[in-house]
């Protein structure tokens, strides 16, 4: 794949200059390691080799084509209207495809790319930025922090879903953002949310070229000829909108069985939220007459006590009100910040033995 120059942190390089700078042995590893992608994406070879995040499966190794690559970064450059010469910001690590993608648009678009040390909290370049991604435990870390985000135009978040509180203070700060919806297997997002402004979006809108259907247990199938050479089979519950339009309703495996009534949690901790104002989890416990029942899970510094059922039971229908409430003192989170369910539903069996 042929490759002249590229823009990095503002200064045109070529790929012999790269491959100096590496030879030179005085770069911070994190920046190496964005320098030795850049030279495998020049390489002979038509595809790149990629971690799975175990989306759809146990996290494996897989090729991913660079055709389907820039296929993906273009459609992400058209619906964003990037221009050659707009900055794009990866903080990203490159390990994942995520950061890879940041890169591959650059270098698709022409745009000047900006690259910071990945971290909990990446420091804001000083200067615009047009387009930038990041997880939630970033932006949630920037805004805590009190960053200033009026230099960042567009902003997509991936990862983990978008939690209450995150929802919350995202409709505070300047950028246009987005959530994403996708996977590696299909090089990044195949569809986006746009969650703050005047007037957010309710569902997932698909990139053109991409097309959805649902399985017969409800869960999406991806068809995505540009970017994958199969449909890709998830086991993400969705409602279908319409052919563009789609909702995000939980996982198939997360799925809780309650007197014979199947309620998705991610669904559930949804309404919560909106009604006790605090994040929440929705998780099984057995019980002899249910088979298993809903436990709600807050943290203790939410200083909700046994009435919020009360407070549920007015709103909820009977079969989706919790039979009980439990409290930790915070709820554990992977790097992405969404909560760790697993660790929470051990935790809890644990203590109630």
């Amino acid at each position: 794949m042929k490759l002249q120059n590229f823009t990095i942190d503002n200064q045109l390089i070529s790929i012999s200059g790269i491959e100096e700078l590496l030879n030179l042995g005085l770069l911070p590893e994190w920046k190496s390691k964005v320098l030795l992608f850049i030279l495998d994406w020049v390489n002979d070879d038509d595809f790149i080799l990629q971690k799975t995040s175990g989306s759809t499966g146990e996290p494996k190794e897989i090729q991913l084509k660079k055709s389907a690559m820039i296929a993906s970064a273009q459609k992400t450059i058209d619906f964003f209207q990037l221009k050659p010469n707009d900055t794009a910001w990866l903080c990203l690590p490159i390990e994942y495809i995520a950061g890879k993608m940041m890169v591959v648009r650059a270098i698709v678009g022409k745009l000047n790319l900006l690259i910071s040390e990945p971290s909990g909290t990446p420091e804001i370049p000083d200067r615009p930025i047009d387009f930038t991604a990041m997880v939630p435990l970033q932006i949630q870390k920037l805004i805590d922090s009190k960053a200033d985000f009026t230099r960042l135009r567009k902003l997509i978040i991936g990862g983990a879903a978008i939690n209450f509180k995150l929802n919350q203070l995202l409709q505070t700060i300047s950028p246009e953002v987005f959530a994403t919806y996708g996977m590696t297997e299909t090089c990044s997002h195949i569809a986006l949310q746009r969650i703050n402004g005047e007037k957010p979006d309710l569902l997932f809108n698909l990139l053109p070229g991409i097309s959805i259907s649902k399985n017969d247990k409800g869960c999406l199938l991806i068809d995505a000829p540009e970017l994958t050479d199969f449909p890709i089979q998830t086991t993400d519950l969705v409602e279908i909108i319409s052919p563009t339009e789609f909702r995000w309703l939980g996982r198939a495996d997360n799925v809780i069985n309650t007197g014979g009534i199947k309620v998705s949690p991610e669904v559930l901790e949804k309404q919560i939220s909106q009604i006790i104002g605090s994040d929440c989890l929705i998780i099984p416990q057995q019980d002899e007459r249910l088979g298993q029942k809903l436990v709600l899970v807050l943290e203790k510094s939410s200083n909700r006590t046994s009435e919020v059922i009360s407070q549920l039971k007015k709103v909820l229908e009977k079969h989706l009100c919790p039979k009980s409430v439990c409290f930790i003192d915070s709820f554990p989170r992977k790097d992405s910040m969404k909560i760790d369910r697993s660790l929470v539903i051990t935790y809890l069996r644990k203590i109630n033995e």
